[in-house]
């Protein structure tokens, strides 16, 4: 019985206690190797796969997203597009636009010509008429911006000079220099979407930066102002839709520019129309977003005033022409 109590007593063995720590650091050797295995393969694989050409569709959508490699998208217009295949598609939702309206639209300005977002009406048609109408937050006119076959006007009720400004599309290059910002309603035109382009037009193509979905449209014309100016149109490949138009003086400074977004389709023409678009005159500063909703489409028809200029009593009317 003593023996067996000093046997009770007596400390237990050390060399299998030994044994447990050396396999405890063997496993926890075995699981850093392995997690150093599988972080030296999944880089491995990541920059194997950012190695690989671009697959086809847009490159940039080639990339690590969320986690995981995005699935690549097909472009609209293909990357060996030539300039006249890009103004040919262009020119094909053109075609489904004759014209088109809005009683639900908003615009904002600003610069010198500072308006909060107010409601607006907008309409469009081919080639000249378009027409916009502000009405400020307490009512009544804010801003009557017109143009028809033989003439456009600018009015603008917060305008210190009290004046309605009135030119023809023929204006001499010598009068239009007196317009308060350089006005162009064919330009005009085109961002809304209802003037082609020309595909015989001597054009330069010019790729964005590399793996850029963008590419430009480039144009040396005449302005009204008699003056040389570059147009530049830029498309996004993917949409196959206008991301910008804008004009350049020939010392390379922005005259105009306008910013296409939010493009929608219209069930029944299936033509594509931006719903924001961003105009910006930086020579003038002034700037004008306006925003669109519950667009119509081609309506049937217009009430003939909408392209006759109106009065505005107690406004100078300052005709250019004269």
């Amino acid at each position: 019985m003593q023996n067996h109590r000093e046997n009770e007593r007596s400390p237990a063995p050390s060399q299998p206690m030994r044994t447990t720590r050396e396999s405890t650091r063997q496993r926890g050797n075995k699981q850093q190797a392995d997690a150093a295995d599988t972080f030296r393969r999944t880089w491995g694989l990541i920059l194997a796969l950012l190695l690989l050409p671009p697959l086809s569709g847009c490159p940039e959508f080639n990339t690590w997203i969320g986690g995981r490699f995005n699935r690549p998208v097909q472009c609209v217009i293909s990357e060996d597009a030539t300039a006249h295949e890009i103004v040919l598609h262009l020119n094909e939702n053109t075609h489904k636009l004759r014209g088109w309206k809005t009683t639900h639209a908003k615009i904002a300005t600003r610069g010198n010509m500072l308006i909060p977002k107010v409601d607006a009406m907008v309409y469009i048609q081919t080639p000249r008429n378009f027409r916009i109408v502000a009405d400020g937050p307490m009512g009544g006119k804010e801003v009557d911006f017109g143009s028809n076959s033989e003439q456009y006007w600018l009015w603008i009720r917060r305008n210190e000079a009290k004046q309605v400004v009135v030119a023809s599309h023929d204006l001499d290059p010598e009068r239009a220099r007196k317009l308060p910002f350089p006005f162009q309603p064919d330009w005009i035109m085109e961002a809304m979407g209802v003037i082609d382009l020309n595909p015989d037009e001597d054009l330069l193509l010019e790729p964005g930066s590399p793996n850029s979905y963008m590419v430009s449209l480039i144009a040396e014309r005449i302005s009204p102002q008699g003056r040389k100016v570059r147009k530049v149109t830029v498309v996004d490949r993917r949409t196959g839709m206008v991301h910008e138009h804008s004009l350049w003086d020939s010392q390379g400074q922005l005259i105009a520019k306008a910013v296409l977004s939010q493009y929608a389709r219209d069930d029944s023409s299936t033509a594509f129309l931006p719903m924001r678009i961003d105009f910006d005159w930086p020579q003038a500063n002034l700037g004008l977003t306006m925003l669109l909703a519950d667009v119509q489409v081609n309506p049937t028809s217009f009430p003939q005033s909408t392209w006759v200029l109106p009065s505005f009593p107690g406004y100078e009317m300052v005709d250019l022409n004269q």
